[in-house]
């Protein structure tokens, strides 16, 4: 790391600090790592809060297997004792068992896997105003809630139509500043879990399956579902999902969890996973674990699949 590139990121990662995370003098930040991780950009959050007067713990564990996978026990513990945890890992668990207890307990957890000095740059997805896109996402997540059946299509074939009814809308905006609070900067996105059962269709994902690959594909996948869930994926790619499908052990893996658009118009691909999933005009299908969406599928893991480019729609309206 050179030091113009730190002195680089410095505003991205006081926004984190500050604007993301609501840091005050006298907290204590908890930083959850793993030994794949970009050790630089840890130790360059560690002195961002630091410099905030909050005192910092940095806690490193193996990267877990699969994304969602619970945190090793100690860590796990750790997360008890802070006001603030980070999630600078390689590979995503914040939509593990050890999170949901740590919000429950009254901690604000920031998810930040696979963050990148790209992602960082100045006027990047972190230079976003957070505020003004919480209230554009609230007011979509709203629709969901009143929405009945969703379509997502894209111009490289996506088509995929399920339903929604009963389930609220879930918005995420980069922004974790209250108690329990749990946010994913830079991604802002709003979405829901479908109805189990109910979606049927073809997804063309051409950006990444997160956390299991690039987070470029070369080639795009073809995921297809019937009744909800994933019944085959093609193309020269798709051997990532499948393969992270059977290594889980887990039947429920198959279930369409997610169904998401991006907000953040500062993201661009060619970043980390968090600002690819985040850009305005994009979109997401998860599969596995529905449970932080509204669902009832505690599966093993949560696999997001994104779309470069795609439109949901509520009941026949575009969403945006």
């Amino acid at each position: 790391m050179t030091a113009s590139r730190r002195w680089e990121a410095a505003d991205a990662l006081r926004r984190l600090a500050t604007v993301c995370a609501g840091v005050r003098e006298g907290e204590a930040c908890l930083i959850v790592t793993d030994t794949a991780a970009d050790g630089d950009i840890v130790d360059a959050m560690a002195a961002t809060l630091r410099a905030l007067g909050a005192s910092v713990v940095l806690g490193c564990g193996e990267p877990v297997e699969l994304p969602g996978d619970e945190p090793p026990p100690a860590l796990a513990a750790a997360m008890a004792h802070a006001h603030v945890i980070f999630e600078l890992t390689s590979v995503f668990a914040g939509s593990s068992q050890a999170r949901r207890d740590a919000c429950a307990r009254g901690s604000r957890y920031l998810t930040v896997p696979g963050l990148s000095w790209t992602t960082l740059r100045p006027g990047g997805p972190f230079a976003s105003d957070f505020t003004a896109l919480g209230e554009h996402a609230r007011r979509l997540a709203e629709r969901i809630d009143r929405a009945s059946e969703f379509t997502l299509t894209s111009k490289l074939g996506t088509d995929l139509r399920g339903s929604f009814e009963g389930r609220k809308g879930r918005p995420l905006w980069g922004v974790a500043d209250e108690p329990g609070g749990y946010a994913a900067p830079p991604d802002v996105e709003v979405g829901a879990a479908p109805v189990e059962g109910t979606a049927t269709g073809k997804v063309v994902v051409d950006g990444s399956v997160l956390f299991l690959g690039p987070d470029q594909l070369p080639t795009p996948i073809e995921l297809h579902f019937r009744d909800g869930q994933l019944t085959d994926a093609l193309g020269p790619e798709a051997w990532r999902l499948l393969d992270a499908i059977e290594r889980s052990g887990d039947d429920r893996m198959t279930t369409l969890a997610e169904v998401s658009i991006g907000l953040n118009p500062n993201a661009r691909p060619g970043g980390s996973a968090l600002e690819l999933e985040g850009i305005l005009g994009g979109a997401h299908v998860a599969v596995g674990n529905n449970v932080p969406y509204g669902g009832s599928v505690d599966a093993r893991s949560h696999i997001d699949c994104v779309l470069l480019a795609g439109t949901l729609s509520l009941d026949g309206e575009p969403l945006l």
